[in-house]
């Protein structure tokens, strides 16, 4: 690959990436389906990232990058369901609560029940897995080596100036909205900046000061992010189950660990 033609590498990663949700999709299945299918959604959001830094570029990829998005939502409450069981057990560990076995039960059912529903709908995720051999067709198909690097670049310097206006507007606002939109762009961000060093693309030089420890600080404010949407959407659930003893005890320490976390 010429300096000036980063595109094959792209390509290559991009066709790994649509194997991986593959493999996940089919794992979530066969094996371990919660687990699968977070490492699914991980993939979908990084070959999305992907995509977002080929943005003005010859590639049609609009159709491809809607497919994915399509995917990935059809996971969500999947993996949002997984997440708040694990959560509400981190809880438990660290604070004793009458109330909390009753409600990891409740959780536990509910997040078993949306799979088998997800299961019915689309058995053995054969549509799932037909839209991935899709995107894979179609990016295979692409002109990759007119890729250029100084357009990626532009596409990071975006993502850049993205993530700085989401943060200034979550900082104003604070409304959950404006922190899950904070969040999306730090780890879109951190994704493609993973990317560049990763396969060498050199992106931050002459355009942008982005190194390895900014990586490691995007990946840590991602996390922060996450782990607060988290333990609202378990606060949200937990507050819409039936009264208990014990139940605004649980809330409480919810909020707690949120508020601390947030400071």
């Amino acid at each position: 690959m010429s300096a000036a033609d980063p595109g094959p590498a792209l390509q290559q990663r991009a066709l790994e990436e649509c194997s991986l949700i593959a493999s996940a999709l089919s794992a979530a299945v066969a094996r371990a389906p919660h687990a699968s299918i977070h490492a699914a959604r991980k993939a979908i959001r990084r070959l999305r990232a992907l995509l977002g830094l080929l943005e003005g570029t010859a590639l049609a990829l609009d159709e491809t990058d809607q497919r994915l998005q399509r995917l990935g939502d059809s996971l969500s409450d999947l993996r949002d369901a997984h997440v708040v069981v694990q959560a509400a057990a981190l809880l438990q560990d660290r604070h004793a609560g009458e109330a909390w076995p009753t409600i990891i039960d409740g959780l536990t059912r509910r997040r078993d029940r949306l799979l088998q529903q997800a299961l019915q709908r689309d058995p053995g995720f054969r549509r799932r897995l037909r839209s991935v051999a899709q995107v894979q067709a179609a990016l295979s198909a692409q002109s990759w080596r007119q890729v250029r690097r100084s357009t990626l670049r532009a596409n990071l310097q975006r993502s850049h100036r993205r993530v700085r206006k989401a943060a200034r507007r979550a900082e104003v606002g604070g409304n959950a909205e404006a922190l899950h939109r904070w969040r999306r762009r730090v780890r879109r961000l951190r994704m493609q900046v993973e990317l560049g060093h990763g396969l060498h693309l050199h992106l931050h030089a002459a355009a942008l000061q982005t190194g390895k420890q900014d990586a490691r600080e995007l990946h840590r404010l991602s996390d922060a992010l996450g782990e607060q949407q988290d333990l609202r959407l378990l606060h949200n659930l937990v507050k819409a189950m039936p009264a208990a003893a014990g139940k605004d005890v649980v809330l409480a320490q919810v909020r707690q660990v949120a508020t601390a976390g947030s400071a």
